[in-house]
Protein backbone atom coordinates (compact mmCIF):
# COMPACT_ATOMS: atom_id res chain seq x y z
CA UNK A 1 0.00 0.00 0.00
CA UNK A 2 1.33 3.44 -0.90
CA UNK A 3 1.98 5.81 2.00
CA UNK A 4 0.14 9.12 1.99
CA UNK A 5 0.64 12.40 3.82
CA UNK A 6 -2.04 14.70 5.13
CA UNK A 7 -1.08 18.32 5.64
CA UNK A 8 -3.07 20.95 7.49
CA UNK A 9 -2.02 24.53 8.21
CA UNK A 10 -3.50 26.72 10.92
CA UNK A 11 -2.90 30.28 10.50
CA UNK A 12 -1.96 32.86 13.57
CA UNK A 13 -4.49 33.47 12.49
CA UNK A 14 -6.43 30.35 14.08
CA UNK A 15 -4.91 31.21 13.80
CA UNK A 16 -4.85 32.07 15.88
CA UNK A 17 -2.40 33.38 23.55
CA UNK A 18 -4.27 33.80 26.42
CA UNK A 19 -3.27 32.19 24.91
CA UNK A 20 -5.42 29.87 22.78
CA UNK A 21 -3.83 26.74 21.30
CA UNK A 22 -3.85 25.33 17.81
CA UNK A 23 -4.73 21.65 17.54
CA UNK A 24 -3.32 19.29 14.90
CA UNK A 25 -5.22 16.08 15.73
CA UNK A 26 -3.26 14.44 18.56
CA UNK A 27 -0.66 17.21 18.98
CA UNK A 28 -1.69 20.48 20.55
CA UNK A 29 0.60 23.50 20.04
CA UNK A 30 0.41 26.46 22.42
CA UNK A 31 0.61 29.37 22.28
CA UNK A 32 -0.36 29.97 18.65
CA UNK A 33 1.64 33.23 18.52
CA UNK A 34 4.99 33.87 20.19
CA UNK A 35 6.37 37.39 20.70
CA UNK A 36 10.07 38.07 21.30
CA UNK A 37 12.19 41.22 21.46
CA UNK A 38 15.38 42.79 22.79
CA UNK A 39 14.18 42.36 26.37
CA UNK A 40 13.14 38.74 25.90
CA UNK A 41 15.07 37.03 23.13
CA UNK A 42 13.78 33.58 23.93
CA UNK A 43 10.42 32.01 24.63
CA UNK A 44 8.72 28.65 24.77
CA UNK A 45 6.02 26.77 22.99
CA UNK A 46 4.52 23.53 24.27
CA UNK A 47 3.68 20.37 22.39
CA UNK A 48 1.01 18.25 24.03
CA UNK A 49 0.29 14.79 22.68
CA UNK A 50 -3.39 14.18 23.27
CA UNK A 51 -3.36 10.91 21.37
CA UNK A 52 -2.82 7.34 22.47
CA UNK A 53 0.42 6.72 20.53
CA UNK A 54 3.82 8.47 20.44
CA UNK A 55 4.37 11.29 17.95
CA UNK A 56 7.59 12.21 16.16
CA UNK A 57 7.65 16.01 15.94
CA UNK A 58 9.86 18.27 13.81
CA UNK A 59 10.15 22.05 14.23
CA UNK A 60 11.03 24.31 11.29
CA UNK A 61 11.18 28.10 10.89
CA UNK A 62 10.41 29.87 7.61
CA UNK A 63 9.49 33.39 6.58
CA UNK A 64 5.83 33.80 5.81
CA UNK A 65 2.66 35.70 6.58
CA UNK A 66 -1.13 35.41 6.15
CA UNK A 67 -2.65 36.68 2.92
CA UNK A 68 -5.81 36.22 0.88
CA UNK A 69 -5.90 34.30 -2.40
CA UNK A 70 -7.78 35.38 -5.54
CA UNK A 71 -11.08 34.20 -4.03
CA UNK A 72 -10.60 36.27 -0.87
CA UNK A 73 -9.89 33.19 1.27
CA UNK A 74 -7.12 33.41 3.87
CA UNK A 75 -4.00 31.28 3.61
CA UNK A 76 -0.42 31.29 4.87
CA UNK A 77 2.18 32.28 2.28
CA UNK A 78 5.57 30.67 2.94
CA UNK A 79 8.65 32.17 1.29
CA UNK A 80 11.64 29.86 0.95
CA UNK A 81 14.09 32.60 -0.04
CA UNK A 82 13.00 35.97 1.36
CA UNK A 83 14.42 39.09 -0.26
CA UNK A 84 16.82 41.51 1.36
CA UNK A 85 13.95 43.90 2.13
CA UNK A 86 11.66 41.25 3.63
CA UNK A 87 11.37 41.51 7.44
CA UNK A 88 12.33 37.89 7.94
CA UNK A 89 13.49 36.55 11.31
CA UNK A 90 13.69 32.92 10.16
CA UNK A 91 17.46 32.96 9.53
CA UNK A 92 18.33 33.95 13.10
CA UNK A 93 15.75 31.99 15.08
CA UNK A 94 16.52 28.55 16.48
CA UNK A 95 14.34 25.88 18.07
CA UNK A 96 15.66 23.62 20.86
CA UNK A 97 15.02 20.76 20.33
CA UNK A 98 14.20 20.69 16.61
CA UNK A 99 13.21 17.04 16.68
CA UNK A 100 11.52 15.33 19.58
CA UNK A 101 9.46 12.27 20.35
CA UNK A 102 6.42 13.08 22.47
CA UNK A 103 4.83 10.12 24.20
CA UNK A 104 1.10 9.62 24.56
CA UNK A 105 -0.27 12.06 27.10
CA UNK A 106 3.08 13.82 27.48
CA UNK A 107 4.01 17.50 27.19
CA UNK A 108 7.25 18.79 25.68
CA UNK A 109 8.62 22.33 25.93
CA UNK A 110 10.46 23.75 22.91
CA UNK A 111 12.58 26.88 23.38
CA UNK A 112 12.76 29.46 20.60
CA UNK A 113 15.95 31.54 20.71
CA UNK A 114 16.59 34.73 18.72
CA UNK A 115 20.10 35.91 17.79
CA UNK A 116 19.42 38.96 15.59
CA UNK A 117 22.18 40.81 13.73
CA UNK A 118 23.90 43.52 15.78
CA UNK A 119 22.87 46.29 13.37
CA UNK A 120 19.27 45.21 12.96
CA UNK A 121 17.12 48.29 12.22
CA UNK A 122 14.13 49.08 14.42
CA UNK A 123 10.96 47.32 13.39
CA UNK A 124 9.07 44.07 13.47
CA UNK A 125 10.37 40.80 12.00
CA UNK A 126 8.41 37.61 11.30
CA UNK A 127 8.74 33.89 10.94
CA UNK A 128 6.33 31.01 10.76
CA UNK A 129 6.88 28.16 13.17
CA UNK A 130 6.06 24.90 11.37
CA UNK A 131 5.29 21.94 13.63
CA UNK A 132 5.08 18.63 11.79
CA UNK A 133 3.97 15.53 13.69
CA UNK A 134 4.07 12.01 12.34
CA UNK A 135 2.68 8.81 13.73
CA UNK A 136 3.29 5.39 12.21
CA UNK A 137 0.21 3.20 12.27
CA UNK A 138 0.76 -0.42 13.29
CA UNK A 139 1.42 -2.61 10.27
CA UNK A 140 -1.39 -5.00 9.40
CA UNK A 141 -1.23 -8.27 7.54
CA UNK A 142 -2.75 -8.29 4.04
CA UNK A 143 -4.97 -11.28 3.43
CA UNK A 144 -3.59 -14.51 4.85
CA UNK A 145 0.04 -13.62 4.22
CA UNK A 146 1.47 -12.41 7.51
CA UNK A 147 4.76 -11.61 5.73
CA UNK A 148 3.07 -8.90 3.68
CA UNK A 149 2.21 -5.89 5.78
CA UNK A 150 1.20 -2.34 5.11
CA UNK A 151 1.03 0.84 7.10
CA UNK A 152 -0.09 4.41 6.57
CA UNK A 153 1.92 7.34 7.87
CA UNK A 154 0.03 10.54 8.61
CA UNK A 155 1.97 13.82 8.68
CA UNK A 156 0.11 16.76 10.16
CA UNK A 157 1.49 20.27 9.93
CA UNK A 158 0.55 23.20 12.15
CA UNK A 159 1.79 26.67 11.29
CA UNK A 160 1.99 29.29 14.04
CA UNK A 161 3.80 32.62 14.24
CA UNK A 162 6.93 34.05 15.84
CA UNK A 163 7.28 37.84 15.96
CA UNK A 164 10.41 39.76 16.96
CA UNK A 165 10.13 43.46 17.79
CA UNK A 166 13.09 45.80 18.09
CA UNK A 167 13.10 49.43 19.15
CA UNK A 168 10.25 51.66 18.04
CA UNK A 169 7.41 49.72 16.45
CA UNK A 170 4.10 51.18 15.35
CA UNK A 171 1.14 50.01 13.37
CA UNK A 172 -2.14 51.08 11.92
CA UNK A 173 -4.66 50.01 9.31
CA UNK A 174 -6.24 51.83 6.40
CA UNK A 175 -9.60 50.80 4.97
CA UNK A 176 -9.23 51.47 1.25
CA UNK A 177 -12.52 50.09 -0.06
CA UNK A 178 -15.70 48.33 1.00
CA UNK A 179 -18.28 46.79 -1.31
CA UNK A 180 -21.23 44.46 -0.80
CA UNK A 181 -23.93 42.90 -2.94
CA UNK A 182 -26.54 40.18 -2.70
CA UNK A 183 -25.44 36.88 -4.19
CA UNK A 184 -27.51 36.25 -7.32
CA UNK A 185 -27.44 32.50 -6.71
CA UNK A 186 -27.98 32.51 -2.96
CA UNK A 187 -30.03 35.59 -2.19
CA UNK A 188 -29.71 34.97 1.53
CA UNK A 189 -26.00 35.90 1.40
CA UNK A 190 -24.40 39.34 1.34
CA UNK A 191 -21.07 39.03 -0.47
CA UNK A 192 -18.70 41.59 1.01
CA UNK A 193 -15.22 42.61 -0.13
CA UNK A 194 -12.92 44.75 1.99
CA UNK A 195 -9.49 46.14 1.11
CA UNK A 196 -7.12 46.89 3.99
CA UNK A 197 -3.57 48.21 4.05
CA UNK A 198 -1.10 48.20 6.93
CA UNK A 199 0.55 51.40 8.11
CA UNK A 200 3.69 51.70 10.21
CA UNK A 201 6.51 49.16 10.50
CA UNK A 202 4.61 46.35 12.24
CA UNK A 203 1.71 44.07 11.40
CA UNK A 204 -1.76 45.21 12.41
CA UNK A 205 -3.41 42.71 14.75
CA UNK A 206 -7.02 43.39 15.49
CA UNK A 207 -10.58 42.43 14.71
CA UNK A 208 -13.31 43.21 12.20
CA UNK A 209 -17.02 43.48 12.91
CA UNK A 210 -19.92 44.07 10.51
CA UNK A 211 -23.25 45.73 11.33
CA UNK A 212 -26.33 46.03 9.11
CA UNK A 213 -28.34 49.15 9.96
CA UNK A 214 -31.74 50.19 8.66
CA UNK A 215 -32.87 53.67 7.60
CA UNK A 216 -33.21 54.82 11.22
CA UNK A 217 -29.69 53.69 12.11
CA UNK A 218 -30.91 50.73 14.14
CA UNK A 219 -28.64 47.70 14.05
CA UNK A 220 -30.68 44.95 12.37
CA UNK A 221 -27.95 42.30 12.25
CA UNK A 222 -24.43 42.06 13.63
CA UNK A 223 -21.85 39.58 12.45
CA UNK A 224 -19.49 38.66 15.29
CA UNK A 225 -15.90 39.72 15.73
CA UNK A 226 -13.42 38.19 13.28
CA UNK A 227 -9.69 38.31 14.14
CA UNK A 228 -7.63 39.88 11.37
CA UNK A 229 -3.90 40.31 10.75
CA UNK A 230 -2.75 42.77 8.10
CA UNK A 231 0.92 42.31 7.26
CA UNK A 232 0.96 44.19 3.94
CA UNK A 233 -2.24 44.73 1.93
CA UNK A 234 -5.29 42.52 2.29
CA UNK A 235 -8.21 42.08 -0.13
CA UNK A 236 -10.61 39.75 1.64
CA UNK A 237 -14.09 38.35 1.04
CA UNK A 238 -16.78 37.67 3.64
CA UNK A 239 -20.10 35.89 3.00
CA UNK A 240 -22.61 37.34 5.46
CA UNK A 241 -25.86 35.36 5.95
CA UNK A 242 -29.06 37.36 5.51
CA UNK A 243 -31.58 34.82 6.81
CA UNK A 244 -34.40 36.57 8.64
CA UNK A 245 -33.56 40.03 7.21
CA UNK A 246 -36.59 41.74 5.63
CA UNK A 247 -36.19 43.14 2.10
CA UNK A 248 -35.25 46.79 1.99
CA UNK A 249 -32.44 49.32 1.89
CA UNK A 250 -29.72 49.21 4.52
CA UNK A 251 -26.17 50.33 5.20
CA UNK A 252 -23.44 47.84 5.96
CA UNK A 253 -20.88 49.15 8.45
CA UNK A 254 -17.37 47.70 8.80
CA UNK A 255 -15.71 48.42 12.15
CA UNK A 256 -12.03 47.63 12.75
CA UNK A 257 -10.19 47.91 16.07
CA UNK A 258 -7.30 46.35 17.98
CA UNK A 259 -9.67 44.35 20.20
CA UNK A 260 -8.56 40.70 20.35
CA UNK A 261 -9.57 37.94 22.75
CA UNK A 262 -6.86 35.47 21.73
CA UNK A 263 -3.77 37.65 22.26
CA UNK A 264 -2.63 39.08 25.59
CA UNK A 265 -3.23 42.87 25.65
CA UNK A 266 0.45 43.77 26.23
CA UNK A 267 1.33 42.22 22.86
CA UNK A 268 -1.20 44.33 20.96
CA UNK A 269 0.23 47.50 19.43
CA UNK A 270 -2.06 50.54 19.78
CA UNK A 271 -3.78 51.85 16.66
CA UNK A 272 -6.73 54.10 15.93
CA UNK A 273 -10.00 52.33 15.04
CA UNK A 274 -11.31 52.74 11.50
CA UNK A 275 -14.78 52.36 10.02
CA UNK A 276 -16.62 52.69 6.74
CA UNK A 277 -20.08 51.90 5.39
CA UNK A 278 -21.77 51.15 2.10
CA UNK A 279 -25.40 51.13 0.94
CA UNK A 280 -26.91 47.68 0.25
CA UNK A 281 -30.29 46.45 -0.87
CA UNK A 282 -31.78 43.20 0.39
CA UNK A 283 -34.34 41.74 -2.00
Amino acid sequence: MTSRALFRAAACAAVTLGLWPVVADAVLVAPHALFLGDRARSGQIYLVNQGSTPEEVTIDLQFGYPEADSTGTMRIRLVEEPGADDPSAAAWLRAFPRRVRVGAGERQAVRIQATPPAELPDGEYWSRLIVTSQQAQPAEAIGNDSAVRAGITFALRTITSVTYRKGEVRTGVRLDSLSAFTDTTHRDTLVTWIALAREGNAAFLGSLRFELRDGTGTVTREWGTTPIAVYYALWRRFDLPLDGIAPGRYRLHALISTARQDIAPHYILPAAPVADSVAVEVR
